[in-house]
């Protein structure tokens, strides 16, 4: 019998019993229906309270091939129905049931495959993958890592832990590129941009503190130093700036517009040696607050410094946000700040070479000018959290000589 679709829609079946009802369905849909509801009611008509009751079946027909639940029946011999399957299996002659099985295999080869690679993985690999993920290295560097120990280490050799360790140490400082601070032709513009927070005012006043303080002692004949902000508005950040400036006997100017930057920049270019800019903290995603401070920044031939100001606990995905969109400041080199703030350093020096970018200063505390040095390798290896670092090797390979 075709099965009409249509009929799915539930019937009602009255007859004198249960049964009766039941048999009725049967001889119009065999098996393939469904039973929803039965009840007893009363007859039908005016002298229905006359009658016997009656019973009302409602059901669904369902199509033949649907899942009916079976009979009540002897125990299923499971070993039985297991060797049906696998005898059933061995038919490829249904080709949808080839291919079901093809795919089915070459799953589980791939799944036995990627299994194999970790329980084969060499333990002292393992090992320095789990110190990289402590240490908040992406997932990307601490590929390329691995991918260097297995290209430089026979399985022999990777039972010396130590030297295998020392080697990533190396392939990390590596990594981490130097930005050239030395300035040999004057004045020079220097320009602090980044996100609000991260310290480029109190970065702005150690920068200008370390070119004329000299052995805890303000030396004005050492550099004529300037200092501009256009950060005006910021409550307690002018004044923050003018405090600094009064104890070195640094002049700090505003500067809201262009036209305002011209015409310091001109002031100054033939008496200062180095002038110093303080920008307005914005976020990644303030694109008109960007678009608005970069048009402040239109030094009109002059060509500034222009040091992007992040600080070390930024996670992965925000650093990579800030890096991008700041890239309208063609920005130098990177001031990492608050290096004090945090032992996972792997996301800083992982984004960095990701996006082919140096550092030029690390700050690790308020104090001015003592907390703030140019950036070396050196000091982001040994913040790295339980890798044993040889400071000596480490020293002679990354700090410069002289």
């Amino acid at each position: 019998m075709a099965f009409n679709s249509a009929s799915q829609m539930p019937s009602v079946m009255r007859g004198d019993s249960y049964e009766d009802c039941v048999k009725k369905i049967r001889d119009i849909y065999g098996r393939d229906y469904q039973i929803i509801r039965r009840e007893e009611v009363a007859p039908e008509g005016f002298f229905g309270f006359l009658k016997k009751k009656q019973f009302e079946v409602t059901y669904t027909p369902v199509p033949p091939s649907a899942y009916r639940m079976p009979a009540a029946s002897a125990p299923l011999n499971f070993e039985e129905e297991r060797r049906k399957i696998l005898e059933a299996g061995k038919d490829f002659s249904n080709p949808q049931m080839k291919l079901v099985l093809d795919e089915i295999r070459s799953l589980r080869r791939d799944l036995d495959e990627k299994t194999a690679v970790q329980n084969d993985e060499h333990p002292t690999v393992s090992k320095i993958q789990e110190l990289m993920r402590k240490n908040e290295f992406t997932g990307a560097y601490i590929k390329n890592i691995i991918e260097k120990i297995r290209k430089e280490y026979s399985l022999e050799d990777l039972d010396d832990f130590e030297k295998v360790q020392k080697s990533a140490v190396d392939w990390i400082g590596e990594s981490i590129k130097i930005a050239d601070t030395v300035y040999t032709s004057f004045p020079q513009v220097i320009v602090l941009v980044g996100p609000t927070g991260v310290g480029k005012t109190t970065s702005v006043a150690k920068l200008a503190a370390s070119y004329i303080v000299k052995g805890g002692t303000v030396d004005s004949s050492v550099q004529r130093v300037r200092i501009i902000t256009t950060d005006a508005f910021r409550i307690g950040g002018h004044n923050q700036l003018e405090t600094y400036g009064g104890i070195m006997g640094v002049p700090v100017s505003i500067a809201d517009s262009s036209e305002d930057m011209q015409k310091l920049l001109r002031l100054y270019s033939n008496d200062v040696d180095i002038i110093f800019v303080d920008t307005t903290g914005h976020s990644p995603k303030d694109y008109e607050g960007l678009a608005k401070m970069r048009k402040v920044l239109d030094f009109k031939g002059i060509r500034p410094h222009v040091f992007l100001t992040v600080s070390a606990s930024t996670k992965v995905s925000d650093l990579r946000t800030i890096l991008q969109q700041y890239e309208i400041f063609g920005y130098d080199a990177l001031i990492i700040t608050k290096m004090d703030e945090t032992d996972c350093i792997g996301s800083i020096i992982s984004v960095m070479d990701e996006k082919g970018k140096s550092l030029a200063y690390f700050t690790d505390g308020q104090r001015v000018p003592r907390d703030i040095e140019k950036a070396n390798a050196v000091r982001m290896l040994i913040q790295l959290s339980d890798f044993k670092i040889d400071r000596e090797h480490i020293d002679g390979k990354f700090l410069p000589k002289g």
